[in-house]
């Protein structure tokens, strides 16, 4: 990261110090109309004041004449003014991120403002590449810190995290994670702090994580049916845990003898078989339902163009045999959210991941063209 830093000055290092070129750099110039454009100014030709050029330290004031700057602490703010006192004096303050540079986390009030930041001067932070983040809980670009008359200036791309897919690693299960935030602005007292957005610039936040898939239901289970016959002379019975389900009697399996002699009968049946039908049921189980696909990845600098789908469920097992059935198959996992979308819900028990700001935090405004090409997700404080 190469943040430049450059000024509307720094005026008179050497050489004569008239009243006409300190009304065409103080009153008459107006603000850098373009990143990396150069100063224009005003058609001024009116005569110009010992008492407007005095150094002006009201934070309230948003357009200074002489603004009070580190660079201008040797200008007076009420009496003994002189022009020598304009030596390397300046009327704007800009950084630059440069339009190549694409960096992660960019901490905008640690930049080099020279002590600047809590004056009146107006100050440019020109963000013509990109900032980006690859985690929910920081920002792609912040800003906190007390500012006067700060102004944003949005060429480039800021671009949120997208949140994480349900039952990803690192993510909540089952529900998807919630995407972060593009740009931070919480600035603690000041004002004028303002963010411009120009026609080419993406302030986006983060899609959501989509919702990982319900498990798939368990299969129905199913009975295995044993039966026998067991067979006995004059009774029979079941094995041990078989249940009788039928009997009858067949031929004699016993007789007896009657009479002497040769009048005797040993024909006589005194005992019949006996036959019962035997039945044991024993349950099986249905197969288990295959676990849910995991939730797809929101939109973010850390998936600017990857696929936002979840992952197809897992097939269920098969079932313990005699007719039960196998799991079914897990549903698949909910879609990431895009730009600042929440990540789409399933039949699970949780949710998609929230979509995430475009601008968080308080004490600032936004203006420029503002539409769904350069602002998703909510700005206004």
């Amino acid at each position: 990261m190469a943040v430049s830093v450059s000024k509307a000055g720094p005026y008179y290092a050497s050489g004569q110090i008239s009243f006409s070129s300190l009304r065409s750099n103080f009153r008459a110039q107006q603000r850098k109309a373009t990143s990396g454009g150069s100063e224009t100014f005003n058609s001024d030709t009116a005569s110009i004041s010992a008492s407007q050029l005095l150094r002006n330290t009201t934070t309230t004031n948003t357009n200074p004449v002489v603004p009070n700057a580190t660079e201008n602490v040797n200008i007076t703010t009420t009496t003994n003014w002189k022009t020598s006192q304009f030596r390397n004096s300046i009327k704007y303050y800009y950084a630059t991120l440069p339009t190549a540079d694409n960096v992660t986390n960019f901490d905008i009030d640690s930049q080099s403002w020279n002590s600047n930041l809590n004056k009146n001067i107006n100050k440019f932070m020109f963000i013509d590449g990109t900032c980006g983040s690859n985690s929910i809980s920081s920002t792609a670009a912040d800003f906190n810190a007390t500012a006067h008359n700060l102004t944003i200036d949005v060429y480039g791309s800021i671009l949120g995290c997208g949140g994480r897919g349900g039952g990803t690693s690192g993510a909540p299960d089952p529900s998807g994670e919630g995407a972060g935030t593009a740009l931070s602005m919480a600035s603690s007292g000041g004002n004028n702090i303002v963010v411009l957005v120009r026609s080419g610039a993406r302030i986006y936040g983060g899609g959501g994580g989509g919702e990982r898939g319900k498990q798939g239901n368990n299969g129905s289970g199913g009975t295995c049916v044993d039966q026998t016959t067991n067979s006995g002379c004059g009774g029979a019975s079941c094995p041990g845990g078989y249940n009788q389900i039928g009997r009858w009697s067949g031929g004699c399996c016993q007789t007896y003898c009657t009479g002497w002699g040769p009048w005797r009968n040993c024909n006589n049946c005194s005992q019949n078989t006996v036959y019962v039908r035997c039945e044991r049921r024993t349950s099986t189980s249905g197969g288990t339902g295959g676990a849910g696909g995991t939730g797809g990845p929101g939109r973010g600098y850390n998936n600017q163009s990857g696929s936002l789908g979840g992952a197809a469920g897992s097939a269920g097992s098969s079932g313990g045999g005699c007719g039960a059935q196998s799991g079914q198959t897990g549903e698949t996992g909910g879609a990431g959210g895009d730009w600042a979308s929440a990540g789409a819900n399933t039949n699970n028990s949780g949710n998609g991941g929230s979509g995430a700001r475009a601008i968080s935090g308080s004490n600032y405004s936004v203006t420029g063209t503002i539409n769904s090409s350069t602002m998703k997700g909510a700005f206004n404080p």
